[in-house]
């Protein structure tokens, strides 16, 4: 099989999508890590600090799943089609 320019620059953009999601990932799953105490549970300095972080994770979190998806989708498309 021969990878003409066009189907390189897909697979390499899919590849930095799939790395990108999982940076994302490993970011915010880091800061949940290090907000935990000796309890098991994330404290935070107010109500709604807790409330907006958690939303903002967790629409990073769909987002790097999208992201991830996005990348597989563009690294298999040029070896299946």
């Amino acid at each position: 099989m021969k990878i003409i320019n066009s189907e390189f620059t897909v697979i390499t953009i899919g590849i930095f999508f799939v790395v990108l999601g999982f940076v994302i990932r490993y970011k915010i799953n880091k800061r949940r890590f290090t907000r935990k105490g000796l309890g098991g549970l994330q404290h935070f300095k107010n109500y709604e600090q807790a409330w907006l972080v958690t939303l903002i994770e967790r629409i990073l979190m769909v987002l790097s799943f999208i992201i991830i998806i996005t990348g597989l989708i563009f690294s298999l498309a040029v070896v299946i089609f």
